[in-house]
């Protein structure tokens, strides 16, 4: 049994039960000592004695373990193999025949860099890498909880994040614009939505309990973090010092710190300043127009409006309704974030309060509403918004730990073992500045866990399982990394190239480690030495995952639209998967069949699930019987069996048929019944292990 989730379990319960006060623990040469702590080294690349096979650094790295144990290398897979792995790897769908082809008689040397620069630049690749870090950040559409109602903005930082891998925005300023873009890129607008990254935990909008919301918000923001840029399982800290790491209560607290001023905003206006300006300005002229009218509307709606405030506000406890009678000026900022949290639920009744209004005053509203309608060529088109964050003020409130606020407020700072100091906050007009001063440490070259973990990330993509296995727990509950120097020569690569991902990318995918064959070169020693292949003697076979199984299928029946971003569409539709909603309390039932995360969590990694309903699925519903006719639809345009069965196969395959593949192929369509041949045939390829998987 594994004992992180063991650790996470307990510390919920005891969330509401802090551990009393305890002297720090003092930290010992082991806690130091611990290889994700230690600086980052540049180590020599390994002598080999296989010297012809490496084709980048590191495959040094690789074939310097296997021929440490007596293993060789597998063969490199064949072109056609290449370029089917190589484009659901970094485009999320298959290759079309005509660019297998292309690669597969290109006879230049570097005819491979030049496909995986291909794809590099191709826009689906933004598409695709976008997927591993929204299941990081876990983004959705809708809200959780049980009213899980739909963020009609959230699509504009899933967009953001699409446009900054496509543009190969640095990894440093990626994380910084996600952290803290109010703080330290005010006026650019793609900054402000980047900040939508504080804002995916999940939230109720009716929960009466304002403060233990916003401690459960501000728990998950600090758990998150943890999780995605430090790779440390921080949240076992939440209620005791880390009973296996070097992790203190008070780093948790300390890394909640910046996040304690935090201020949600809905419908922040993502504008270039003069953009913003013309709006303003025409907005003000169709106000001046309307004036009049929208005031007789607002009279009809005062008296429905003040009861439904009054209703909103009695639902919370006596003290949170004695926090919304003051006015802004006599709130504390802590005060001013709780009231805030809780008027959405006024706010929420506004919204709905002309249903509420009956008999003659809903004529005169109706009305008033055709007659505000005239003046609708006055009025400029509706903004683009985006749910953003701020901080509540320049005067961040105070944090203490639960239980223990006697002790005094916690301070922003780093873990101490790493860094014991506070940090240094630069205080803004109108903010903290700690989020920024977050931002600035996780950047710094000589942190040493900000670049081993994005490396780690890159490379469980691309080989399935990262060189450290956990690769959002870097700590003793975590999986010791099968090759450390190769993860410190990469993280150091990475920042020397201006933390750029493509190019990690491409010194991977150019490596002839990442070109093997999936059959090893010895089966036998490769097996019962490295059974689970984590000394890379070969490649290993991989299902594709949820949102490439789904577009897959509609790109094999030329069914998919390539539309790119904008608001979300349903998951019937056939746009590419990454562009449907994401509902957590009711998400395609296609991409959760196949292992879909859930999105309430942080998901560093994908479970690969092999069960009944799956091969039900793919037998019998009605979804795949749909694709199967589409399928058999475009085939039966082809005049001969041979051309219908070749062009089946490259469609689901990538590649032509075997000689076997073909002459069962042939018997099958011979000996069905028309018309049902072709569809059943192409049902049959459809839910085939040539699709499904990767060799």
């Amino acid at each position: 049994m594994q004992l992180r989730p063991l650790v996470l379990a307990l510390a919920v319960l005891l969330d509401a039960s802090p551990a009393p006060a305890e002297p720090p623990k003092e930290f010992r040469p082991a806690d130091r000592s611990w290889w994700s702590f230690q600086p980052l080294r540049a180590p020599a690349l390994p002598q080999v004695a296989h010297s012809t096979w490496p084709r980048s650094p590191v495959d040094h790295f690789i074939l310097a373990k296997l021929e440490q144990v007596g293993l060789a290398p597998s063969s490199q897979a064949s072109r056609a193999v290449l370029a089917r792995r190589l484009s659901f790897d970094l485009t999320g769908l298959a290759p079309s025949p005509q660019e297998v082809a292309a690669f597969a008689d290109d006879p230049s040397p570097d005819a491979w860099p030049k496909l995986v620069d291909r794809l590099l630049a191709s826009p689906s690749y933004g598409e695709r890498q976008a997927s591993f870090w929204l299941d990081l950040v876990r983004y959705a559409d809708s809200d959780g909880y049980k009213a899980d109602d739909f963020r009609p903005d959230a699509w504009r930082y899933r967009d953001y994040v699409i446009a900054a891998y496509a543009a190969d925005k640095p990894y440093d300023r990626f994380l910084s614009e996600q952290l803290a873009g109010d703080e330290l890129y005010p006026l650019d607008p793609a900054a402000l939505i980047a900040t939508g990254y504080l804002r995916h935990g999940i939230y109720e909008y009716n929960n009466r309990d304002a403060v233990g919301q916003w401690r459960a918000i501000l728990n998950d923001i600090t758990d998150t973090t943890a999780d995605v840029f430090l790779g440390l399982g921080l949240q076992c800290a939440r209620c005791h010092d880390h009973k296996f790491d070097p992790l203190r209560q008070t780093d948790y607290f300390r890394l909640q710190a910046f996040f304690a001023p935090l201020n949600p905003r809905d419908a922040t206006p993502v504008l270039p300043a003069a953009e913003l300006a013309a709006h303003r300005a025409q907005q003000a002229q169709w106000e001046a127009a309307t004036a009049d009218c929208r005031r007789r509307i607002a009279e009809i709606q005062a008296p429905t409006r003040d009861a439904a405030q009054r209703t909103a506000v009695a639902a919370f406890p006596p003290e949170t309704q004695a926090l919304l009678a003051l006015s802004p000026s006599q709130r504390t900022p802590y005060q001013q974030q709780i009231a805030q949290l809780a008027w959405r639920q006024v706010l929420y009744e506004w919204d709905h309060i002309d249903a509420a209004i009956k008999g003659e005053a809903k004529e005169q509203l109706l009305a008033l509403r055709r007659e505000l309608a005239a003046f609708d060529s006055l009025k400029p088109p509706p903004l683009p918004t985006a749910a953003t964050a701020t901080d509540i003020g320049p005067i961040p409130p105070p944090l203490a730990i639960p239980g223990q606020e006697a002790s005094g407020p916690i301070p922003p700072g780093f873990p101490a073992l790493l860094d014991p100091a506070p940090a240094s906050i630069h205080p803004l007009p109108n903010s903290s500045g700690r989020r920024s001063a977050l931002a600035a440490w996780l950047s710094l070259p000589t942190n040493p866990l900000t670049a081993r973990v994005m490396v780690n990330r890159v490379w469980q993509q691309h080989f399935g399982k990262g060189l450290t296995a956990t690769t959002s727990d870097l700590g003793r509950l975590g999986d010791p990394p099968s090759h450390p120097e190769l993860l410190d020569w990469l993280a150091l690569r990475f920042v020397q190239d201006g933390w750029s991902l493509k190019k990690l990318h491409r010194l991977i995918l150019t490596s002839a480690t990442w070109q093997q064959a999936h059959l090893p070169a010895a089966p036998e020693p490769a097996h019962s030495l490295d059974p689970d292949n984590r000394l890379l003697s070969r490649w290993s076979t991989r299902r594709l995952d949820a949102e490439q199984i789904r577009d897959a299928l509609f790109q094999a029946t030329g069914e998919l639209i390539r539309d790119p971003g904008g608001p979300p569409s349903d998951a019937s539709q056939p746009r590419r998967a990454i562009y449907t909603k994401v509902l957590r309390n009711a998400p395609d039932p296609l991409t959760a069949l196949f292992d879909a995360p859930q999105h309430f969590q942080s998901s560093p990694s994908r479970d690969t699930t092999t069960t009944p309903a799956q091969a039900l699925f793919l037998a019998n519903s009605p979804f795949m019987a749909d694709r199967a006719n589409a399928l058999a639809r475009d085939l039966a345009s082809l005049p001969q069996p041979e051309a219908q069965v070749e062009a089946a196969w490259w469609r689901i395959a990538n590649r032509p048929p075997s000689p076997a593949e073909r002459s069962e192929s042939l018997a099958f369509l011979a000996a069905a019944a028309p018309p049902s041949a072709l569809p059943d045939f192409c049902h049959a390829l459809l839910s085939s292990s040539a699709f499904l998987y990767l060799e």
